[in-house]
């Protein structure tokens, strides 16, 4: 099964994968194409129908399903050009609204008062196995002609709505940078092949927008352009920001050399990734490969390989004295380079490849992982509103980085309509004291939590969630908010018992099991409640997830991966260490049930609350982590959970970027918009974690999973605002009182609207919205990874590695530092510690023959001086374990848990694991 998967999942990391489709897939049937309306080439794999030259239907001649990559009663093949004669206004042709010539269905002519001014002459046809298209523009006039706009309306079937089967419809990932620009079209069943669309050498992309949808209901059509100059007067007066140089041409005078210019792109099948991959070699790009990510914290680098049949000539930085690019040579057809940004926010690197030819890349360089945790954390309790005459006293408040205003039920500031609730619950106001929980469980801080004490004791506990001494307890009031709905004369679902959004219940699990970790752990930090009540209140909450909604409005939980609801197994082991058994055999039975559910396959698993959704895929991970390692659960087998495993991670893959090397792209989760609007939200990371536990446990060695999950993991935290006094506290909202916030997604496009409804100008949203539900998955998935990656070889992900004499040296700066994975030489070896972490900047030896560890512990001095250190994977052999004055022997088998003691506040504690 673990070969199928790679193959299915990672052609991307395996430069060996066939690059062509079998002959079998090429070849059709002549009876079955011949179709009323059919463009029938039978050496050719498009199966094509045409209207007046456009393509109304695009299929794959071999498919498995009849996909039309062309929406329907939609054409593709047109094209919009805006052009002047010297000294005049812009005007535009639209090939979708002009009469073509009677002499060629697929030519038009341009004029104004003086006369003809363009011919432009497209065409789409099949050529062996590509469908190539050109523009060919000629100059009529006698004086010369400018063109400022050539833009490619590609209405593809992207509409997910539900109504037709999911292998209708098919998604976009795009990359829009210059030469090395390109655009794929995938099945949410991932099965190939893809619809790949590539310029050639002479023609390239710098910006695209949306083509407005002609109907209502209609998606609007991606709108690449190969020019872009008189389309930026439009970006500029309603303040847009577009970061790639724009461009023109100018046609010579009519007859006169340079009166003409040709533009042509080439559409292809790829079989799976690795053939894209290989595509946009073979037709001139360029295929890069990036490790660890395109968020680069401060103190890490970032590598780069490049492959392309073009010669690379060299990589030149945005912020030359401020960015170090080192050469690292070439091997096995890539060209290497490392990069360390010391300029925080935007970066962007050029490559300069074969004659005159450029592709952009866009990275984001931000403030160690460490110091955005801390940050962000002190941010949000910085924020909260202390005032015993509002009904809201205690909430956690949303912030404006754009006009730096708070928001509170009073003040909702630019949020309008039905989307208030975004201040007080729902994800949006409930993922702050997830956050702020969670992180405080890593690193404690006592005015956080008496922050968070405060939150539960004013707003939670009997305001947002009903109490034990009332009916329906640990429900949790929904949208608007708590005290519209508490003093609602609706006394059912739709106000008294507005309790039953299941995805807000995971929330607060995760902020009252982070108070019962920071109370078991931490028993210096003084507290409000004792660590059993906040582990009771996490139990009671997870159970009314599954009972309440249920009884309410007949919602079942067990049908919808939840964001944060991964901390459940956790929650019911610890039931379980404390002596709670019932409670424990109460949740597992309802964990176990949902288990059951999203293995047994009838789940979709980009339902949601939307027709097409990315949410789900942080949990479907955690159900098919438990089924593999809990292969006894009740109504699973084993065959089952390996297909569901395999399926789900396929899914989290299709909406992610992978192969666009954007830091807004690459490791994003998509939503419908395609990476068009709204990327890098909440589920970056969360499914990140997802891509990266496969990645770790799932296959045979390691794989650019690793490499994906790892830069989906320091995707999203390029939406902080944060920075240095010299650096004006932060790139995208610069001012001290900014330090901290973060942005609810980012928008690539040049302006628009965003989810929120408030305008954008490309960058991330000046509200924080869900992004710290997305920080709660960050921290789950924060570590030290080594391995041995199929490009980059022995690298190091979330810190710095160099090799000594005898040993590997490596320090973590992963934002934690409480877990190392090592991958590499075919071991799989873990540590994991609760209550201490590796000492800062000080590094883990690794003896690899001698199966030897040395490293430092730190403690927090508020700690129980107890610290555990989780070992999996190492060789099954006796052991011995020094630290400090003290000495013990262990049987390592596949797990083993060790209890350190650890003095409470020690800086350093050196601890020696050597193979006896």
């Amino acid at each position: 099964m673990a070969a199928n998967r790679r193959e299915f999942l990672l052609g991307a990391a395996t430069l060996a994968a066939s690059t062509s489709l079998p002959s079998e897939l090429w070849a059709a049937n002549p009876n079955k194409l011949n179709t009323p309306g059919a463009d029938v080439h039978t050496s050719s794999p498009f199966l094509l129908e045409f209207d007046e030259g456009a393509v109304t239907s695009l299929r794959f001649a071999g498919d498995a399903f009849p996909t039309n990559y062309v929406a329907t009663g939609q054409k593709l093949g047109h094209v919009e050009i805006a052009w002047r004669h010297p000294n005049s206004a812009w005007q535009k042709l639209r090939t979708a609204e002009s009469t073509p010539s009677h002499d060629s269905p697929a030519t038009y002519l341009a004029q104004d008062e003086r006369g003809h001014a363009l011919e432009i002459a497209v065409r789409l046809a099949p050529e062996r196995e590509i469908l190539r298209w050109t523009i060919a523009v000629r100059n009529l006039s006698p004086e010369t002609i400018e063109i400022g706009d050539v833009a490619l309306p590609l209405p593809m079937h992207s509409s997910f709505n539900g109504k037709e089967p999911q292998t209708a419809s098919v998604l976009k990932h795009s990359f829009i940078s210059g030469h090395g620009s390109f655009l794929f079209w995938m099945r949410s069943n991932s099965v190939g092949p893809y619809l790949v669309m590539t310029p050639e050498h002479g023609t390239s992309l710098e910006y695209w927008d949306h083509l407005p949808p002609a109907t209502k209901g209609e998606r609007p059509a991606f709108r690449a352009y190969i020019h872009s100059t008189a389309v930026n007067e439009t970006v500029q007066a309603v303040g847009g920001r577009w970061r790639q140089p724009r461009t023109s041409t100018t046609l010579a005078p009519a007859g006169k050399a340079g009166s003409e210019h040709t533009y042509a792109f080439q559409f292809a099948w790829a079989l799976d990734y690795a053939g894209v991959r290989q595509r946009l070699v073979e037709a001139g790009g360029i295929d890069v490969e990036i490790a660890p990510g395109m968020t680069v914290p401060s103190d890490l680098f970032t590598c780069l390989a490049v492959r392309s049949q073009d010669s690379i000539t060299h990589i030149a930085a945005e912020h030359i004295e401020q960015t170090m690019i080192e050469p690292l040579g070439e091997r096995n057809g890539y060209t290497f380079y490392r990069v360390k940004f010391n300029r925080l926010g935007e970066n962007m690197l050029t490559v300069h490849h074969g004659v005159n030819r450029t592709t952009r890349l866009e990275f984001f360089a931000s403030e160690p992982l460490e110091t955005l945790i801390h940050k962000r954390a002190a941010f949000i309790a910085r924020h909260q509103v202390r005032d015993t005459s509002k009904w809201y006293n205690g909430l956690l408040g949303e912030w404006n980085m754009d006009s730096q205003v708070q928001l509170g039920p009073d003040n909702y500031d630019r949020i309008k309509g039905w989307r208030i609730y975004e201040v007080t619950c729902d994800d949006p106001g409930l993922s702050k004291p997830a956050y702020l929980a969670s992180k405080n469980a890593e690193f404690p801080d006592q005015s956080e939590v008496e922050a968070l004490d405060y939150y539960i004791e004013h707003f939670v506990w009997g305001g947002l969630q009903r109490t034990t001494e009332e009916t329906d307890s640990y429900g949790i009031y929904g949208i608007p908010d708590w005290k519209q709905n508490r003093d609602s004369s609706d006394p059912g679902s739709k106000g008294r018992r507005h309790i039953w959004r299941a995805y807000d219940y995971p929330h607060i699990v995760v902020m009252y099991f982070s108070m019962y970790r920071i109370a078991r752990d931490y028993p210096g930090i003084n507290m409000k409640l004792a660590p059993e009540t906040y582990l009771e209140r996490a139990y009671g909450t997870a159970l009314g997830m599954f009972i309440i909604p249920m009884r309410v409005v007949g919602w079942s939980a067990y049908e919808t991966g939840f964001y944060n609801e991964i901390v459940i197994p956790q929650l019911i082991e610890e039931l379980d260490k404390t002596g709670k058994h019932d409670q424990a055999t109460q949740l597992r039975m309802h964990w176990e049930k949902k288990v059951a559910y999203f293995v047994s396959g009838n789940t979709n698993l980009f339902g949601s609350e939307y027709a097409f959704d990315s949410t789900g895929f942080e949990s479907t991970q955690a159900l098919a982590r438990y089924a593999l390692d809990h292969p006894a659960t009740p109504g699973i087998t084993p065959e089952a959970t390996a297909k569901f495993a395999a399926t789900q991670i396929r899914a989290n893959l299709f909406c992610r970027g992978m192969i666009e090397k954007a830091y807004y792209y690459y490791g994003s989760d998509y939503r419908a918009g395609a990476g068009d609007s709204f990327t890098l939200s909440y589920m970056s990371p969360m499914g990140g974690w997802g891509v990266l536990n496969h990645a770790l446990y799932d296959g045979h060695e390691p794989d650019a999973t690793i490499r994906l999950g790892f830069a989906s993991y320091l995707s999203s935290w390029s939406l902080m605002n944060t920075g240095t006094r010299e650096s004006g506290c932060g790139y995208w909202f610069p001012g001290e009182a900014n330090d901290g916030g973060t942005g609810g997604g980012f928008e690539p496009a040049a302006y628009g609207m965003t989810w929120l409804g408030q305008p954008h100008h490309r960058g991330p949203w000046y509200y924080s919205s869900e992004t710290d539900l997305g920080y709660c998955g960050a921290l789950r998935s924060s570590a030290t990874i080594v391995a041995d990656d199929p490009v980059f070889g022995r690298f190091c992900f979330g810190g710095e590695m160099k090799t000594g004499k005898a040993s590997l040296l490596i320090v973590p700066r992963d934002g934690v530092r409480r877990r190392l994975h090592l991958r590499i030489s075919g071991q799989k070896i873990d540590l994991e510690l609760t209550g201490a972490r590796f000492a800062k900047e000080e590094p883990i030896h690794w003896f690899a023959d001698q199966q030897k560890f040395l490293f430092m512990l730190e403690s927090e001095t508020i700690s129980s001086g107890k610290a555990q250190l989780l070992i999996k994977g190492l060789p099954v052999h006796s052991y011995k374990i020094r630290y400090g004055s003290e000495t013990h022997e262990l049987q390592c088998n596949e797990k083993n848990l060790f209890e350190l003691s650890i003095p409470a506040g020690s800086s350093k504690v050196q601890i020696e694991i050597t193979s006896i």
